[in-house]
């Protein structure tokens, strides 16, 4: 019983592995067709659906896959699925206490965050990334990549001389490591800050020093987008000096890096952008259409920062052209924008030029700027003390490292000293356990023997019982034979004898019809006679007792099941030289193969045949016209183990064959 429900549990195990790597398949499979850029984005889009719901119902495969098909989702627009996918992992992550996955699920919840211009969520759950990177000793550049990007919403949040301290931070570390991207990314990020300090010759500084940047990143595919955006950062820098034509240069130098406008729409948008405003301060009218040309393309690729900056120019456009209507209708649309996009910079500047253009409103314009502007400080400082709280918690767990470290220097010899001992304990435990092991399998093996030899007795004792039903059978068939020979036969015998006798008397022994009664009472006791004769023969040979024992296992077997048997021993057979040990092995080795049979191969009919060699060699087979089985995968079944030892006891061998749905014959061939 116990055999079996291992065999059962053996077989589910294998059962769910089988699932779980046809699974896993499938979603690799789907994984990569998502991620062929070369595809179509329907089909990406519907291959990374197909993989997001296999995923939901497997726990396995979300924690190995979630973030590689949420930057799928990301890549692909479908933020909604890439932020689930992201939020499921962390809470998994926080029960498991899983830094990496914290670290990496609390990235991409910020990511869609700070995508969706909500900063202040974005900025906490970069902080929780940060604070979990830093916990794992092989991500502490990752660390300083998530500390840039808290940088950047510093910037954001005008918090100028923040952004700078951890721009610098990040810098450091990113220079010790040679992690050139992040170098770049933290240059791009100290110009901002200064550029937000009005410290315009430094924000250039850092630009050029992120463009020199650049040349370590050649073999980067975002190559001439990241150098010409740090070209555009320092034409704004020109536009805020009134330098327009230093601007122009260094624009155009930009736009012959690449062709932007098919290979990157955004970075074309904001180089024509502001070439358009240079040429537009320069007074060249032809900036006109470069503005509606950006505001196009914005549109269709749906990047609000374009369509702001554009309708924004377009509309001081207008108003230098005195057409305020056209003008207020780019300003009010483009403030709109900026107001439900949290890009409250851009708002103030347009609520400026909205005053400009509407002279009879401009209080109203002018009150909503200083509200505006109001508000926005008490937040900024407010945001300015929540991102403080942040930032000193995440100084906690950098000292907190720091002192496990001091801490783990320290406890380095007693490490060792305790390795030391815990190796000489350990070889102790194995080298007892190797004894108790070796006297376990003395007590194993002297049990089988005790096993084997009690076997052979019952065996014998099977034998004895048989012997004892088969004599008193012959011993009933001597009592009726006596009977009928020295009683019935012999009563019949005098009738016949007096009938004669009678017959004589009365001179009728020459009827005819008499005669033959008197013959046919003579028949009958010839009858008897033979009858009695038959039961006092020995019918039984010397190998009945053992067929009997086998035809009994094929009764019992056929009581309960629709199989049937026939057995076929040859007269070759001399059972007088097969000890009991052999009889009792093949019994065995018949009754486990009959019983797989009956559990597994829904068979019809089955064959055993028995006959022996010249060699004093028992051959027997064993055949079924059941379902079969594939041999190369089906070799290792407790039962056929069984019988397989059993043989090497007997110096024998066995030969299966088999296919599926072809049956199978077993053939063993045992010395004696």
């Amino acid at each position: 019983m116990l055999c079996s429900v291992i065999f059962l549990l053996s077989c589910t195990q294998r059962e769910n592995d089988t699932v779980f790597l046809t699974e896993k398949n499938k979603l690799d499979s789907l994984l990569s067709n998502a991620q062929n850029v070369k595809s179509s984005v329907d089909i990406r889009l519907s291959n990374a659906n197909l993989a997001y719901k296999i995923i939901q119902y497997n726990d396995s495969l979300k924690n190995e896959r979630s973030i590689e098909l949420a930057n799928v989702f990301f890549e692909l627009g479908d933020k909604n699925k890439y932020l689930s996918l992201s939020r499921n992992l962390y809470k998994i992550a926080l029960t498991n206490k899983d830094q990496n996955g914290i670290a990496e699920s609390s990235y991409c919840i910020a990511n869609y965050f700070y995508n969706e211009a909500d900063f202040d969520s974005a900025y906490f759950y970069f902080s929780k990334s940060e604070k979990s990177f830093l916990r794992i000793k092989e991500k502490l550049v990752m660390a300083s990549y998530v500390k840039n990007i808290r940088a950047n919403i510093l910037t954001f949040k005008k918090d100028y001389v923040g952004a700078e301290k951890l721009s610098i931070e990040a810098l450091k570390m990113a220079k010790q490591h040679n992690y050139d991207l992040l170098i770049y990314d933290c240059y791009i990020t100290l110009g901002n800050s200064l550029d937000g300090l009005n410290d315009y010759d430094k924000a250039i500084e850092y630009y050029q020093k992120a463009n020199e940047a650049t040349e370590n990143l050649r073999l980067d595919k975002r190559y001439w987008t990241l150098k010409a955006m740090s070209y555009n950062y320092i034409a704004n820098i020109y536009l805020k000096k009134s330098e327009y034509k230093s601007a122009i240069r260094i624009v155009d130098e930009a736009l012959r890096f690449d062709d932007f406008k098919n290979n990157n729409s955004t970075v074309y948008c904001y180089l024509i952008n502001t070439l358009a405003y240079s040429k537009f301060k320069l007074g060249n009218k032809t900036s006109l259409y470069q503005f509606q040309e950006a505001l196009k393309i914005g549109n269709s690729i749906k990047n609000i920062p374009v369509q702001i900056i554009s309708k924004t120019y377009l509309g001081q456009y207008y108003l230098s052209t005195k057409d305020t209507v056209t003008a207020n209708y780019y300003f009010k649309d483009a403030q709109v924008q900026s107001h439900n996009n949290n890009i409250f910079e851009d708002e103030l500047k347009i609520l400026q030029l909205l005053a400009e253009s509407n002279p009879n409103d401009k209080s109203f314009y002018t009150n909503r700027y200083i509200s505006l502007s109001d508000s926005l400080q008490i937040v900024e400082r407010a945001t300015r003390d929540k991102f403080a709280r942040i930032e000193f918690e995440t100084d906690e767990i950098r000292t907190e490292r720091n002192s496990l470290t001091l801490k783990t220097a320290n406890l380095s010899l007693q490490r060792w000293i305790i390795t030391a001992i815990s190796i000489f304990s350990l070889i102790i435990i194995v080298l007892w356990f190797m004894n108790k092991s070796q006297k376990a399998k003395t007590r194993e093996l002297l049990l089988t023997q005790e096993q084997q030899k009690a076997n052979e007795e019952i065996y014998q004792l099977m034998l004895d019982q048989h012997q004892k039903i088969q004599e008193g059978k012959n011993m009933e068939k001597q009592r009726i034979s006596l009977e009928l020979h020295d009683g019935v036969m012999g009563k019949l015998s005098a009738v016949r004898l007096n009938l004669y006798a009678l017959l004589y008397k009365a001179n009728l022994i020459e009827n005819e019809d008499f005669s033959l009664q008197i013959d046919e009472i003579q028949a009958v006791e010839e009858e008897i006679r033979n009858i009695a004769h038959d039961l006092n023969s020995n019918l039984f040979s010397d190998n009945s007792n053992f067929i009997a024992i086998v035809e009994e296992l094929f009764a019992k077997i056929e009581n309960h099941s629709t199989i049937h048997f026939k057995l076929q021993v040859s007269d070759s057979v001399n059972w007088d030289l097969i000890n009991n040990t052999i009889k009792i092995n093949l019994y065995r080795i018949l009754q486990e193969a009959l019983q797989n049979i009956e559990k597994y191969a829904a068979a019809k009919n089955v064959a055993v045949v028995v006959t022996q060699n010249d060699l004093n060699e028992i051959l027997i087979t064993i055949s079924d016209d059941g379902n079969g089985f594939d041999t190369k995968e089906k070799n290792n079944g407790i039962g056929l183990k069984n019988m397989k030892i059993r043989m090497q006891e007997l110096n024998g061998t066995v030969d299966i064959q088999s296919e599926v749905n072809k049956g199978t014959k077993v053939n063993l061939i045992i010395p004696f």
